[in-house]
């Protein structure tokens, strides 16, 4: 079975970010007719020399090492104990929060800037959380009433756990929420922290860049595990690709369209620059 999968128009590997991938599908053409049911694939991107131990300019954010919060600076300490104090974090099952867990959900996206905020469809939202049956889930609750205010699903691997989303109502970010629920994971997995396991928050964003992993190797000590990105091009989306390049930095980002193109050119030259 192929170990690649579709996601945003791209082929990307369904294997953990250490892993080897398999390149076979990408020589014999056999990835441009994996459709999966939801589109045509324009690209096939994938990373190889994971954790190089020199820099480029891609990367994964994980954590292999145990966490310590006395290593931390003072200020550090004080927000992630004042997390701790104000929100109550433990592993749910989402199927039993599903209206709090959509809430959750209207409010976060309530605080993104316009041009990202999605819309939130209620019946596809709980629909949805079957599937969270094979994840880890975390809530975060108010310890003065209650309730429910955001919430963390992870994917578990064999040899690491990354994060697929993690919401929270903006009002309970200034009371320290999100690094009570980074808290909490980050001390559930400590005894497993190794070369051998690790935490991953993923690749390097480029179309919605973040403060998040600037946040967790701040405070919780993860660091940059940095690789070579790869890009395969299908045709004629690789000539495109070379047309458009030397005008990069003309296109208008600002635009939907403009910004895929735009956010495909920066990783042409990721890839190039690192090559």
């Amino acid at each position: 079975m192929m170990k690649w999968k579709y996601y945003n128009y791209a082929m990307i590997p369904a294997t953990e970010p250490h892993e080897d991938v398999d390149l076979e599908p990408i020589m014999n053409g056999m990835i441009w007719k994996s459709r999966e049911g939801r589109g045509i694939p324009l690209l096939a991107r994938w990373t190889s020399d994971f954790d190089c131990g020199y820099e480029t300019q891609w990367w994964y954010v994980i954590k292999d090492t145990s966490f310590d919060i006395s290593k931390l600076k003072a200020k550090r300490r004080y927000e992630i104990n004042k997390g701790k104090k104000n929100f109550d974090v433990r592993r749910i099952k989402a199927a039993d929060y599903a209206d709090e867990l959509l809430d959750v959900q209207i409010a976060a996206f309530s605080g993104w800037p316009e041009k990202y905020r999605p819309t939130v469809d209620a019946e596809k939202f709980k629909a949805g959380l079957a599937s969270w049956d094979e994840k880890v889930v975390y809530g975060g609750f108010d310890k003065d009433i209650g309730i429910l205010v955001a919430y963390a699903c992870l994917t578990e691997y064999e040899h690491h756990i990354e994060f697929t989303v993690l919401r929270a109502d903006p009002h309970a970010e200034k009371f320290g929420i999100n690094a009570a629920m980074v808290a909490a994971i980050v001390e559930d997995y400590n005894d497993r922290l190794s070369k051998d396991f690790y935490i991953c928050d993923g690749a390097r964003s480029i179309r919605h860049e973040t403060s998040f992993q600037d946040y967790l190797e701040k405070y919780f000590e993860f660091r940059k595990a940095y690789c070579r990105l790869n890009i395969r091009y299908r045709f004629p989306v690789g000539v495109a690709v070379s047309m458009l390049y030397p005008i990069r930095n003309w296109i208008n980002k600002d635009k939907k369209l403009g910004s895929l193109v735009y956010s495909l050119l920066q990783m042409e030259e990721i890839r190039r620059d690192i090559s």
